[in-house]
């Protein structure tokens, strides 16, 4: 794709004082102590700010925001109120960074204000929706980390306990996530969690006012606030513990959503998600005419106490919030499960009398087995002529890829349609696994499971089946700072994945790789296959598919973020 005009000019540096330009702003930008500080690099541009290097710092990043952003005096003021109150539990001991928190303001002489953050290492890093997904999990993009292939299911859990720890240190300092979805969550390869973009959070300074969280993705928003005006509408602790159920859920549970996927029983049809959620029903739960799904693992193979922790956060929840179990007792819950290995080598709680994966394992094969072998049905009118087969192909070696380039991502803003968010690559890995991530005052927890790295690849799950047929040619345009005329060749009869040209000045030919669903999107990760690697990148994009009309917008930190495309399908 053709790469977007460069919004950020840096100027020689001043001793310690770098002037640069956005838009035609130029400013020098100081500490709240008075302190200038040196920009480096570019890193990232998103929807509120531009992200770049500290000079000399390499725990640090700023954002700046945007001078036309829309109520900047009050974000201002919020990230003022934020540097006040850092979480205990931010940073851990070792320099692992839980929370993206805004450490110090920056300001300008012509008024441009922005945040110091921490810095974070996303090159070991993914969205949580990569390790929770077994699809995402078991077969990542060559530029990707890999090791999500040998994740299982004690991992899965480590990540779930560690999750729990993040949600802790927000809701210490009288903080609501808000926008607790998957794009905000980053895992690394040791199974501890980062939250980012945590300006967006809600929080309520010293004097009581309250900086409200003004966005949300529906399959993770609390039913209490079902149809509310969330801009003007304060929310509570509880509503961010029903996400954590809901991410606790889709880690344990193969990816399963709690109110998406499972066989309705009830009359007419299956209703929306969140009207299951306002009425308490989820799949497999107590009474629910929602029933689990026959290729989803059963609540009733947990232990008793996960069971009983998920039934108040739907059940009673559904209509008492305050029921909710805490972050504090979901992690003491998940620390407390013993595994061991069944038959088959799956890994299942050591209280459990039946092995969930066996089960889906043998429903797929007996569904193979029942399907009418197409041959069979086929009548054939006259023997073809015998065709002498040609000798196999040998392996085409696929096109040379762009080197794998270290993406610097904002750990206050990650990838979202509404907010359009960043990441930041910040510090490096241990070579040693570190301990799973114990906030202060809190009881250490037990070690995490080794690097995943150590253990086998599990089966890839089979392709889905199902849905509207996406194989084809699709033509449309592809809009940033200009326009261009784009064709993607769809391989995959039920899922975006194929190959995408831009056509211009600069060619680009790039691979699309669908990573996921919610309500109404689909993910698609972008990877470079040939054109100019500083024309052509990698990137992200936000999809609606509605009959045979693809558009969407591209949610890839750096510059071509914003830009939209749209498709059609070609007879």
């Amino acid at each position: 794709m053709r790469s977007a005009e460069s919004a950020c000019s840096p100027k020689p540096s001043v001793r310690r004082v770098r002037s640069f330009r956005i838009g035609r702003y130029a400013v020098t930008l100081r500490g709240s102590d008075g302190t200038p500080l040196e920009l480096g690099a570019v890193l990232a541009r998103a929807g509120e700010g531009t992200i770049f290097e500290v000079v000399g710092r390499s725990d640090a990043v700023v954002k700046v925001f945007h001078p036309d952003l829309k109520s900047l005096p009050v974000k201002r003021a919020k990230v003022a109120a934020m540097t006040g109150s850092v979480p205990a539990g931010a940073v851990q001991p070792d320099g692992f960074v839980v929370l993206t928190w805004p450490l110090d303001t920056v300001s300008g002489d012509d008024g441009t204000t922005g945040y110091v953050m921490h810095r974070i290492d996303t090159t070991n890093s993914v969205e949580i929706h990569t390790v929770s997904n077994p699809a995402d999990r078991t077969n990542p993009l060559s530029s990707a980390p890999q090791w999500t292939r040998n994740a299982t299911w004690s991992h899965l859990v480590n990540v779930a306990a560690n999750l729990c720890l993040a949600v802790q240190n927000v809701h210490g300092v009288d903080a609501v996530i808000g926008d607790f979805q998957e794009r905000n969550i980053l895992v690394n390869d040791t199974t501890r969690v980062t939250l980012v973009d945590c300006d967006s959070i809600q929080f309520t300074d010293q004097a009581g006012h309250q900086f409200l969280c003004a966005v949300g993705r529906p399959e993770f928003t609390a039913p209490e606030l079902a149809g509310v005006d969330l801009a003007t509408t304060p929310r509570d602790n509880p509503s961010d513990l029903f996400a954590l159920a809901v991410h606790i859920h889709l880690l344990l549970m193969a990816g399963n959503h709690p109110f998406l996927r499972g066989q309705w029983t009830g009359p007419s049809d299956q209703p929306d998600a969140m009207t299951l959620a306002k009425s308490g029903w989820w799949a497999g739960g107590p009474d629910s005419p929602l029933l689990t799904h026959p290729l989803a693992p059963p609540p009733s193979f947990l232990p008793d106490d996960i069971q009983r922790l998920f039934v108040r956060a739907f059940t009673d929840g559904a209509h008492t919030p305050t029921a909710r179990p805490t972050a504090a007792e979901w992690r003491a819950a998940l620390q407390d499960i013993t595994f061991r290995t069944c038959p088959r080598g799956h890994q299942i709680p050591e209280e459990t009398d039946h092995c969930p994966w066996c089960h889906i394992e043998d429903e797929r094969a007996h569904r193979k087995s029942q399907r009418p072998q197409h041959a069979q049905n086929i009548q054939h009118i006259a023997t073809p002529p015998v065709i002498t087969a040609a000798p196999p192909v040998s392996a085409v070696p696929a096109p040379a890829r762009a080197s794998s380039r270290v993406v610097w991502v904002v750990a206050g803003v990650i990838a979202a349609i509404a907010l359009g968010a960043t990441f930041f690559a910040i510090g490096g890995r241990s070579s040693t696994p570190p301990p799973q991530a114990s906030g202060a005052g809190t009881t250490p927890a037990k070690p995490a499971a080794p690097e995943v790295s150590q253990y086998p690849v599990p089966a890839a799950p089979p392709p889905p089946t199902g849905g509207p047929n996406l194989a084809g040619t699709w033509i449309g345009e592809y809009r940033n700072t200009g326009q261009s005329s784009v064709q993607l060749t769809v391989t995959d009869l039920g899922m975006l994945n194929g190959t995408i040209v831009y056509h211009g000045q600069s060619p680009c030919t790039e691979s699309w790789r669908e990573t996921g669903r919610s309500i109404g999107t689909v993910y698609v990760d972008e990877e470079r296959i040939a054109g100019d690697p500083d024309e052509c990148w990698g990137a992200k994009w936000e999809l609606t598919i509605n009959g045979d009309t693809i558009t969407g917008t591209m949610t890839q930190p750096g510059q071509g973020f914003g830009a939209t495309i749209i498709l059609r399908k070609q007879p």
